[in-house]
């Protein structure tokens, strides 16, 4: 009796399960259909390019086309960067339920921000950059809610950055260089607590506004790149609490006063570029910027001494302090950096005797020291790799 019990209530158990298996596999077959309906559309809409010839209806596995990637059967990836798309995003390509990247970057497309784009719920990356994009970037931007990763550089995006970008509380990575944008910086970027990545450089049309106090706050913040982009006033103070920060670029601003002792207190910081501001005083002691690699605080109002600590940057491969106004002696241990490839200080009052270690440890490429007043010889090293391709030494008062 027991096991006619068990036949029974094992026969309809298991065609329950055969039934919802045969349902799984006649909606998993449905979406691919759609799916591929919706790719040769998109192949169609942008007029059978090249890159998209693999796009065929006799080709069942969707999944195996150029620039399409699937998880679990589905496209969730939709990659097709610099293939010469001409014509603009077409309105169904959100029709693609499931996408979490969209790349369209170095392409030639027309048009405004496609807002059709916001029906991509999933969304997690979408780089639209080096495009033809033009007009303002429209303030539903926040509905892209599930993203990560905003890459819009190169295009000729205009008027203000819109506020609601500060509510796209998952953005790890947003790039906006190289537009157009007119506005002021929007301080609403600063409450993105997950940035990681920001870039806003080549924006010279934008107000003159300095760089907003809360952008500090950016705990996870590893790269800050706004050079020529019309910042005025001094760098906050605040700076130096971005611990994370690794590359640092405010160049080709307007930016005056002192360079903050903080920013040579953070010690994941490999890239430090301020050249061409204003900047005055003197240049700070290194205190924890070990892993410096690139210095570039030329073309500047710097004054007072090189400081003697610049021998710790044992990372460091390129050293730009041109064009200021600064004095006295070139500490010596600087010709003993292991890395020191490039070295340019002309145009300062810098005297004294060069270190006869200049090339002796190093693979010196650049050495440009004209226009100071320093005395003594040029080093005999410097030529002792074979790898100098650079040597500037004029308006000086060498001998030998």
């Amino acid at each position: 009796m027991a096991n006619t019990n068990q036949k029974t209530v094992t026969t309809p158990f298991l065609t329950f399960l055969f039934l919802i298996f045969l349902s799984h596999g006649v909606l998993s077959q449905s979406l691919q259909e759609q799916e591929r309906s919706v790719l040769l559309k998109l192949k169609q809409s942008w007029g059978n390019l090249p890159f998209m010839s693999g796009w065929t209806s006799s080709n069942n596995s969707h999944c195996s086309w150029p620039g399409i990637t699937c998880t679990n059967g589905t496209v969730t990836e939709l990659s097709l960067y610099d293939i010469n798309i001409t014509g603009p995003v077409p309105d169904f390509i959100c029709d693609l339920k499931n996408l979490t990247t969209i790349n369209l970057g170095y392409n030639y497309i027309p048009g405004e921000f496609p807002r059709s784009l916001f029906n991509c719920s999933k969304l997690r990356l979408l780089d639209l950059s080096d495009n033809f994009f033009v007009g303002r970037l429209p303030d539903g931007i926040d509905k892209l809610a599930q993203l990560q990763s905003l890459y819009l550089g190169g295009n000729n995006f205009s008027a203000d950055i819109p506020p609601a970008i500060g509510n796209l509380q998952e953005l790890k990575v947003l790039s906006m260089g190289g537009n157009h944008f007119n506005g002021s910086l929007p301080p609403e970027i600063g409450k993105l607590s997950n940035l990681e990545y920001l870039r806003l450089s080549t924006n010279p049309l934008l107000a003159p506004s300095t760089l907003p106090s809360n952008y500090t706050k950016l705990k996870k913040l590893k790269t800050l790149w706004i050079f020529n982009s019309n910042l005025i006033g001094e760098i906050p103070p605040s700076i130096g609490d971005l611990e994370a920060l690794e590359w640092l670029d405010l160049s080709q601003n307007d930016l005056h006063g002192k360079i903050p002792d903080g920013l040579f207190v953070l010690k994941n910081l490999s890239q430090l570029l301020l050249y061409k501001n204003r900047l005055s005083g003197e240049i700070p002691q290194v205190a924890d910027a070990s892993n410096l690699a690139i210095l570039d605080l030329s073309e500047n109002n710097l004054n007072g001494s090189i400081p003697q600590d610049f021998e710790k940057l044992t990372s460091l491969t390129y050293l730009a302090l041109f064009s200021n106004q600064l004095s006295g002696c070139i500490p010596e241990g600087i010709g003993r950096l292991p890395g020191l490839v490039d070295f340019k200080v002309w145009d300062n009052n810098l005297s004294g005797e060069l270190s006869p270690d200049f090339g002796k440890y190093s693979n010196l490429t650049q050495f440009e020291v004209s226009s100071n007043k320093l005395t003594g010889k040029l080093p005999e090293h410097l030529c002792s790799y074979g790898y100098l391709v650079g040597l500037v030494a004029y308006e000086n008062n060498f001998t030998g």
